[in-house]
């Protein structure tokens, strides 16, 4: 009997311990002010039925002016203006301002006593007087390695600038009762980058979320955001062969390189999928495909859903799917011996991604960006596959579903 009793106890705290973790899935909707604006996408159009956040990618890494580090201020009236928007329909949705840097800013900044002060200095600036719910640093080019343009002290240096961060987002929270502000990061897919210039433990302890763009994967095969690599046979009079094996598999996929974060020590709550809602264009001569048939050199291209879906509608192309990336492509034949192919999702490449968010139990998802999706329903339903993506986050059990389903 008492063993009973013990054993319904510990079942009780499991649930308890899982309850207080427990966190509907995120959807991040990504929204980029400067090229919104070319088609007069307002913030008042962001559909806040479906996004639990809305991530601001429009602050442009701050200047350092004397021992001060400033934002420019169109930045930050176009910020104010997405608040608004967003406070004004919405007492739920949270808003993340995204501060985007290139390696060396991250680099000089972080590797800097004075410059990592006054660089927490101005991103506090975002939560007490923008208003901004989290700040995102986004990093994702750290590293020297052949996919990185930072140095090869970042992975340390990264670490002292978030645990500063960290200490300033907490006194933040301190300000206003009951109103707890974040810290987010942005990652790199890349497997180089992970492996080599991200201490993924330290860095998911520090922040409480980790978007992973998607854009960041090595470029070694046909799709742009393939789910799995092709696997490379190698010939049999190749040298190399007896020391790798026939087959070489990459390991560069979505799946594979999100894995990564993972094994790395990355709790998957904290780990937010990204999808891009484009396409990539590659126009390329033949002279440009390697012995397994890749393109090795192309123009590339982004082409938001709404373009593109009325592109390759158009004549003269030929529809392929992807058997390890999960996703389909078209191609046709140019003049002068010229090809295109354009990848894109679908439903169908969409229904893979989201099957593995859930089986890998992230936190969620962001797309980028919501106003790249069909808005204005020029191919069918607007914002089909926001529409799709999120019907299916809403159906993946929440945290304390899974531990429920588990016991």
């Amino acid at each position: 009997m008492g063993e009973r009793v013990l054993m319904w106890i510990a079942f009780i705290v499991t649930v308890m311990v899982d309850a207080s973790m427990a966190q509907g899935k995120k959807f991040g909707c990504s929204y980029y002010p400067k090229r919104a604006r070319e088609f007069g996408y307002q913030p008042d159009y962001i559909p806040l039925e479906v996004c639990t956040h809305v991530i601001f990618d429009g602050f442009d890494f701050p200047s350092f002016v004397g021992r001060k580090m400033l934002f420019k201020d169109n930045d930050k009236i176009e910020f104010s203006n997405v608040v608004t928007s967003v406070r004004k329909r919405s007492n739920t949705v949270r808003v993340v301002a995204s501060i985007d840097g290139k390696a060396r800013d991250y680099t000089a900044t972080s590797g800097t006593i004075v410059r990592r002060k006054a660089f927490v200095e101005a991103a506090t600036s975002l939560l007490l007087e923008l208003d901004a719910d989290a700040i995102e640093v986004d990093w994702r080019s750290p590293g020297n390695s052949n996919a990185g343009s930072g140095n090869g002290l970042d992975r340390i240096t990264m670490v002292t600038l978030l645990q500063d961060l960290r200490q300033a987002v907490n006194s933040a929270s301190r300000v206003i009762a009951n109103r707890n502000r974040e810290l987010w990061f942005r990652g790199s897919l890349h497997v180089n980058v992970i492996t080599e210039a991200y201490n993924v433990f330290d860095v998911c302890e520090l922040v409480d979320q980790v978007t992973l763009d998607p854009t960041t994967i090595a470029d070694l095969e046909n799709v742009h955001a393939p789910l799995y690599s092709t696997p490379i046979t190698i010939p049999n009079f190749a040298q190399i062969q007896s020391q790798l094996g026939n087959v070489i598999n990459p390991g560069a996929g979505l799946s594979e390189t999100t894995q990564r974060w993972i094994d790395e020590g990355c709790a998957p709550r904290k780990l937010l999928f990204g999808i891009g809602i484009h396409g990539v264009q590659k126009t390329y001569s033949s002279a440009d495909k390697s012995f397994f048939g890749k393109i090795l050199r192309a123009d590339k291209k982004y082409l938001e859903h709404r373009d593109l879906c009325q592109k390759i509608r158009q004549g003269g192309w030929s529809y392929a799917w992807d058997q390890y990336g999960y996703m389909p492509y078209a191609n046709r034949a140019l003049s002068n011996g010229q090809g295109e192919q354009i990848s894109y999702e679908d439903l169908n490449s969409l229904r893979y991604k989201m099957d593995m968010v859930e089986q890998k139990r992230l936190g969620g998802i962001y797309i980028e960006f919501v106003h790249s999706d069909d808005i204005y329903g020029v191919c069918g339903q607007a914002y089909s596959l926001t529409a799709y993506i999120s019907s299916r986050v809403r159906s993946i059990p929440s945290d304390i579903g899974f531990a429920i389903e588990w016991n």
